[in-house]
């Protein structure tokens, strides 16, 4: 996509300030839930470092860690790709890059030049079902994130996730990074709601404070949290968005 623009820019919405739902999702007028907005990484897809470490091991001598780390500046020496052909071109310099520099035979060049990094993401369980239920209760939903690559479609068409979405934002492609006010603006434009009808997830603090600045209500997604903090606006799982954007589910 990752977006298609249907509206001019929203001026002067940094001035609303949400406090966190109640518990039970309750509430009317501005508290009513029109649209969702979710980070992809931590939020609703993990990375299987598993399953790339296994693919790797056999063709590269590099740990997982210091292959992103040739990726990362990589990208920060030619600069991260904007769209798909871009991509391309993206990957296959980084692929030759690293064959030639550890000498890799013909037939292991090939294997890295042909990977599709998709198959190493992976929707957390809850996720599916959590979407599936927001989407038919007529919830519009969109991604916003700030992942480096101009794929992020592709990603949530490999993990079944896309075709719950009205919007797909990546930074790189809408030109601007979370967490600046524009950045967020774009999202709300294209999921056509005002933004304080909106939920926002995200896993890093501050990215959720930049959208509170909008006037989202957001709530920091962090999953090694043992229990849900409403109060606090921090959440274990996405199970609590259908008892914070469906008032009526209150059992999840």
């Amino acid at each position: 996509m990752p977006l298609r623009q249907r509206s001019a820019c929203v001026n002067g919405m940094n001035t609303h300030h949400f406090e966190p739902a109640t518990a039970d999702g309750s509430g009317t007028g501005l508290n009513r839930v029109d649209a969702v907005l979710f980070d992809r990484d931590g939020v609703l897809t993990f990375f299987d470092t598993e399953a790339a470490t296994t693919f790797f091991r056999p063709l590269l001598p590099l740990s997982l860690f210091e292959l992103a780390g040739r990726w990362q500046v990589y990208g920060e020496t030619v600069g991260f790709p904007r769209n798909l052909a871009e991509e391309r071109t993206f990957f296959a310099g980084f692929w030759t890059l690293i064959s030639k520099e550890f000498s890799l035979s013909p037939d292991q060049a090939a294997v890295l030049a042909q990977l599709d990094y998709t198959r190493f993401i992976v929707p957390y369980p809850e996720v599916c079902d959590v979407l599936g239920r927001l989407h038919a209760a007529g919830i519009r939903l969109g991604v916003l994130s700030n992942f480096s690559l101009a794929s992020i479609e592709q990603s949530l068409i490999s993990t079944g996730l896309a075709h719950f979405f009205t919007v797909i934002c990546a930074a790189p492609v809408i030109g601007v990074a979370k967490p600046l006010p524009r950045a967020y603006e774009i999202a709300v434009q294209g999921l056509q709601v005002d933004p304080r009808r909106c939920l926002y997830f995200d896993d890093e603090p501050e990215c959720v404070a930049g959208a509170r600045q909008l006037g989202l209500r957001a709530y920091l997604v962090d999953r090694q949290a043992h229990v849900d903090d409403f109060a606090g606006a921090v959440l274990g799982s996405l199970r609590p968005v259908l008892k914070l954007a469906l008032p009526s589910v209150l059992r999840y």
